[in-house]
């Protein structure tokens, strides 16, 4: 909830040359002004429809994934090393960041979407689904999904490394064992 203003006003200076010039508080300003506080909030629907496929997708995913690779090691007889305990999750984290990428890009599609413009009347988050789809189809809500497996593919697999070290180092089991 705290995050779709932020959300909000990012998107708004990267769409519009003239939020950009004034600055994130120039530009909150002006959100405020011509959409008023309730603007900021405007895509929450577009927010979760991101956030919780992304968010269960790359937990689930992770979970499975590294449970599936450590039972499929210990089936064939060969032992879990340190080695293993750093390759299984690392292509583990990059799966889960593929899958989680393409589970939350129609939400942030309609997101971008939602917040790169100032909004006159109440369109909701279904009008700006149709509008995409209409317009480019079921791929319209696809589109920099690339850029986004880099950008957020980065950020997913070095996440979930860092949570599965963590764990390790606290005297948790690796995620999977």
């Amino acid at each position: 909830v705290m995050l779709c203003p932020m959300e909000a006003l990012r998107i708004r200076i990267v769409a519009e040359q003239e939020c950009k010039d004034s600055g994130w508080i120039g530009c909150f300003s002006d959100m405020i002004s011509n959409e008023g506080v309730k603007g900021l909030w405007k895509s929450l629907p577009a927010m979760l429809s991101k956030q919780v496929p992304y968010t269960i997708t790359k937990n689930v995913s992770f979970d499975m994934a590294t449970t599936f690779a450590y039972s499929t090691v210990a089936c064939y007889g060969a032992t879990i090393c340190g080695k293993t305990k750093i390759v299984i999750p690392l292509i583990s984290a990059m799966l889960a960041s593929i899958l989680s990428c393409i589970a939350s890009q129609p939400g942030d599609m309609i997101l971008s979407v939602m917040n790169a413009h100032a909004q006159k009347g109440e369109l909701k988050t279904r009008d700006f689904y149709n509008q995409i789809v209409e317009e480019n189809g079921i791929k319209g809500l696809f589109v920099g999904i690339r850029e986004r497996f880099i950008h957020v593919g980065l950020i997913v697999t070095t996440q979930l490394l860092i949570y599965d070290f963590v764990k390790r180092l606290v005297g948790i089991a690796a995620t999977g064992l």
